[in-house]
């Protein structure tokens, strides 16, 4: 007894899947929908009225011929025929060119849905294989399905319709070639649909390789990584690694087309076989008198638009089959739901900040780790302190920031804001109190000015704040200096732009953050490519550069050290010491050893 649960169950996934699909065709307009649909049905209705109109002219001409004369309105339906011939051509043509609008409309759509899930997927998603893997089969399935599979099903819909008038036609004429007509569109429906399958878990269980073939595609044709590769000589290596790869891939495919191939093969034969047998059956019922020539004639004609018809609808049937597969790669990735989003109720953010931000017996583990990045954090941001954090590589500096940033979201422990909770509050409102530079900022093939007015797109993009932001950092002179000022285009990558120096880059990305008029800065290590004389510019009076903000600064510089009014030490996940820079060093501890041992450099 089959499983009615599991049937019923299954019957549901394909009939939200098809919901899903025609939901996505108001994107068009329901007026290209409905000509798409009214062209198809004329085109349908039209070459199925020259298929009776063809039977009904053979007809005539058999007679005319056993009379020896042509009938009078002959030359009429011949030219009635052609003129409906010529409608349902001009049907096809436009519901063609519908059907490609709507498909490029759908498209566009569908692309930027899977770009609106990526963008708000919550940064954890990036730390599992899983995500990027669901990308792949999502950007493999092709944003262009759902269109597709509407196309697909009107096809169907024509090819089914075509085939079942021949058939009709036929059963009126010959019905007795119908179950070989029968047996051929089976055999080759099944192997259709079986190799579809074949080739859509492979698809699947590539996807992982196609990920790593595309990336050493990546390394050796972006410029990010041109110094290392010519310097490493790397060049064959990535080459190799890339055939090999797309080597192994095409092998799979191979097997698969070769299989399918020899199967179509032998379903091939016996469509032939069939067809022998069906013309000796009717010679043999033509000369018993149990059937006429002219019956003969139509049948084969029938016959031969029946295999056109037969093979358009079985691909059909197979690419909406294939269509179904792969749409579910798309919608599993467009439903993958974000956990750090806005709560159905917010609280209110504070106009003014009092308290600032607190982080309390904080723990967190990225998934799959073997142990904590974060454990037992409390550290407070009030405003209008110069917050030092400092701590050995690995140590989980990076990590606070995220947290801090309500990037992700603590394992245990609480994120609070002006003593709420941060979890209470919208994400993206909380986050545009921060302006944050990461160690390894995001370097835009934008132009200086763009590259400054993405950390807050809400203000004008050329404006006193802007350059403000810059002369405090020493963005100013740098941009001023280029062939259009803060209108060049930072990257070699586009006509006119320039490349800049790391120290360079470092004084845009600070004037990123001191643009926006957030109440938290966080720096980490702000200074690491930028000289002795434009750090200590950018320190000198950094407090009033804060503006009553509180400010977050990651650094191994010992002058960036002394200058903060309070340090955090954080040692393998934890908070091992915190304090003045006085207090550090009467304890003795890590930061005093640190200090020290910097401090030997600078002694004569």
């Amino acid at each position: 007894m089959p499983d009615l649960t599991a049937l019923k169950l299954r019957l549901g996934d394909a009939l939200g899947l098809w919901v899903k699909v025609f939901k996505l065709l108001r994107y068009s307009g329901w007026s290209m929908g409905a000509a798409v649909l009214g062209l198809t049905l004329a085109e349908i209705a039209l070459t199925l009225g020259a298929l009776l109109m063809l039977k009904d002219l053979a007809e005539h001409l058999t007679a005319s011929g056993a009379r020896q004369t042509l009938p009078v309105d002959l030359f009429g339906s011949v030219f009635l025929l052609l003129l409906v011939f010529l409608a349902s051509r001009v049907a096809a043509a436009f519901g063609t060119y519908y059907r490609s609008t709507q498909g490029r409309v759908v498209t566009d759509y569908v692309n930027q849905a899977i770009q609106d899930r990526a963008v708000q997927a919550d940064l954890g998603f990036y730390d599992s294989a899983l995500y990027y893997d669901n990308l792949q089969r999502a950007r493999q399935a092709g944003a262009g399905r759902p269109a597709q599979v509407v196309a697909n099903a009107l096809n169907v819909l024509r090819g089914g319709l075509l085939l079942g008038s021949i058939v009709l036609v036929i059963a009126t004429v010959e019905w007795i070639v119908l179950p070989i007509c029968l047996v051929a569109v089976v055999l080759i429906l099944a192997v259709q649909l079986y190799f579809t399958r074949k080739r859509f878990h492979l698809q699947q269980q590539l996807a992982s390789k196609e990920r790593q073939s595309l990336y050493a595609d990546f390394l050796m044709t972006s410029e990010p990584f041109a110094k290392e590769i010519r310097l490493w000589n790397m060049g064959q290596y990535l080459q190799d690694m890339y055939m090999r790869l797309r080597q192994s891939i095409r092998a799979e495919h191979i097997t698969i087309d070769w299989r399918k191939a020899m199967s179509e093969s032998l379903v091939s034969l016996t469509g032939t076989l069939l067809l022998v047998v069906t013309l000796g059956v009717l010679l043999h019922r033509l000369t018993t008198g149990a059937t006429s020539l002219s019956d003969i004639i139509v049948v084969v004609l029938l016959l031969l638009r029946a295999e056109i018809a037969g093979r358009s609808f079985v691909k059909a049937v197979s690419l909406l089959y294939d269509d179904k597969l792969f749409l579910t790669q798309i919608f599993s990735f467009l439903d993958l739901a974000p956990k750090i989003e806005a709560q159905a109720e917010t609280a209110p953010l504070p106009a003014v900040s009092q308290q600032g931000v607190s982080m309390k017996k904080v723990s967190f583990s990225y998934p799959g780790a073997t142990g904590p990045a974060l454990e037992d954090i409390s550290l407070d941001l009030p405003p209008g302190r110069f917050t030092a954090l400092v701590g050995g590589n690995g140590s989980g500096k990076t990590t606070l920031i995220k947290l801090l940033c309500r990037l992700y979201d603590p394992d245990s422990g609480q994120v609070s804001y002006e003593g709420t909770d941060v979890r209470q509050l919208n994400p993206q409102d909380y986050r545009k109190e921060f302006s944050v530079i990461f160690q390894d900022f995001v370097q835009f093939a934008f132009s200086g000015a763009q590259n400054i007015h993405v950390s807050d797109l809400g203000q004008p993009v050329a404006g006193e704040q802007m350059q403000e932001a810059a002369r405090l950092t020493g963005a100013h002179e740098v941009l001023e200096a280029l062939p259009v000022g803060y209108d060049t285009i930072l990257s070699r990558m586009f006509e006119g732009g320039v490349e800049l120096s790391g120290g360079q880059w470092q004084k845009i990305a600070l004037a990123r953050a001191m643009y926006p008029p957030s109440k938290f800065i966080i720096l980490d290590e702000p200074t690491s490519a930028i000289d002795p004389n434009a750090e200590a510019a950018l320190f000198e009076g950094f407090r009033e550069k804060l503006s009553g903000r509180a400010a977050l600064v990651i650094s191994h510089r010992l002058s960036t050290l002394r200058m903060a009014d309070y340090t955090y030490v954080l040692d393998k996940g934890r908070i091992v010491e915190e304090g003045t820079h006085d207090a550090l060093i009467a304890q003795n501890g890590i930061y005093a050893k640190m200090f020290e041992r910097q401090g030997r450099g600078y002694r004569v």
